[in-house]
């Protein structure tokens, strides 16, 4: 993800939040102002997120729970004190992209051979995500779970077994 798909991901959750929390959006504009330029590693320290956004105004902890309530932070399990950066409104989108590879990959292993061809393959429809059939082909392809052989009637698209 490039960094102006990201601020347009925090832009559309700023919108969602502000009309939960009117006194406190001036965080959004310190967290991209100072955080996001000097911070390009995945995780941050709680007393450097505190310190980043303190260049801004006076930083609190409601700040950082508002940051973490639109998505932009999470918590992270093993250390409370660090937080990972997060994409906002992702858990549908991963939820959606590994439904459809157990569907593909599901639809696949029914087979007597484990194979079938790739034009027919693409014709049919998933039920379980939004995305296209032809995105989780080439995503499976790419993985290397699904390989593809040319024979006389197409391409065979047939299930990895290493």
């Amino acid at each position: 993800m490039f960094m102006d798909d990201y601020l347009k991901q925090m832009e559309s959750a700023v919108r969602r939040s502000k009309g939960k929390n009117q006194d406190c959006s001036e965080v959004f504009e310190w967290f991209e102002k100072y955080v996001l330029p000097s911070k390009l590693d995945v995780s941050i320290d709680h007393l450097e997120l505190c310190s980043l956004l303190s260049h801004g105004g006076d930083a609190r902890d409601k700040h950082i729970t508002l940051l973490m309530n639109a998505g932009l932070l999470t918590r992270q399990l093993i250390d409370p004190n660090m937080y990972w950066f997060s994409i906002p409104s992702i858990g549908p989108i991963l939820k959606g992209l590994t439904q459809g590879r157990k569907e593909v990959l599901s639809l696949l292993n029914r087979r007597k051979y484990k194979e079938m061809l790739l034009s027919s393959l693409e014709k049919t429809r998933l039920r379980l995500s939004p995305l296209d059939v032809r995105f989780h082909l080439r995503d499976l392809i790419g993985s290397g779970q699904i390989k593809t052989v040319q024979t006389a009637t197409g391409l065979l698209a047939r299930v990895s077994t290493d």
